[in-house]
């Protein structure tokens, strides 16, 4: 349970790259890379997209959360994701904060297409801040969502 919240996070973390839009365009970006990349399976961009810095409530750096989500990766032979995103606020020029809402679906290697499936609806709170030209999630939060 606590990979599959990860992992939407994760998904939803792949907020990369600052280029020459604004704060709010590159991130809403980023949580569409994060997406595509989720559904690819892809943990390095989730690696690149977490700072060294990365500490969150449950006790997770950059590294455990890397290895759940390569473990959830490994298990799950198909993964489908949506997101929404509730409100981006930045701070300055390298601060911001995202709060999302995340569906994720996977499917369970060798599992059958009805047995193998198991959903979820997460809240997604990030903190990011702009590092060497990226935004680099350094603390997030997520819960299971009623919505």
């Amino acid at each position: 349970m606590l990979g599959r919240g990860i992992l939407a996070w994760w998904m939803l973390t792949a907020l990369v790259g600052c280029g020459s839009e604004e704060p709010d365009a590159q991130l809403r970006a980023l949580i569409d890379r994060a997406e595509l990349a989720a559904e690819e399976r892809d943990t390095g961009f989730f690696r690149d997209v977490l700072s060294d810095r990365y500490a969150d409530r449950r006790g997770n750096d950059r590294d455990r959360l890397v290895a759940t989500l390569r473990g959830y990766f490994l298990a799950h032979q198909s993964i489908e994701m949506i997101t929404r995103v509730e409100s981006i606020s930045v701070s300055g020029a390298d601060a911001a904060q995202v709060v999302l809402h995340a569906g994720l679906v996977g499917r369970r290697e060798g599992a059958s297409v009805i047995s193998g499936l198991q959903g979820q609806l997460y809240r997604i709170e990030l903190e990011l801040v702009a590092e060497g030209g990226d935004w680099q999630v350094i603390g997030a939060q997520w819960e299971r969502s009623v919505e």
